[in-house]
């Protein structure tokens, strides 16, 4: 059960299918095995927080592929940072989350 349990999860290439270059107005596709199961955390009552690193200047584009593409989410941060690898103790693998859902780490 994931009530409560707050999911960050990133837009580019984790709720999309591929790493557009936004900037250059490519337009990117949803990775729907993710957003099922983003859905499926939202609707257990758990919170979703879509965190990217795209500047602030592009959360209402951000925003409005959520909302077309039915992705619920309680907030948007953005400015994460951009870097060629994250690693982190509370991290799974877009494809693990699709698979698994929320999990405890």
């Amino acid at each position: 059960m994931t009530h409560g349990k707050l999911l960050c999860v990133d837009f580019d290439n984790t709720l999309t299918q591929d790493n557009v270059q936004y900037w250059n107005n490519e337009r990117p596709q949803p990775d729907e095995a993710v957003i099922q199961a983003v859905r499926e955390h939202y609707y257990d009552y758990g919170l979703v927080v879509v965190w990217t690193a795209r500047p602030w200047s592009e959360a209402n584009q951000v925003a409005s592929h959520l909302v077309e593409w039915e992705v619920p989410y309680h907030g948007i941060r953005a400015n994460k940072g951009s870097g060629d690898l994250y690693v982190d103790d509370k991290a799974i693998s877009p494809e693990r989350f699709s698979n698994e859902g929320f999990v405890e780490i």
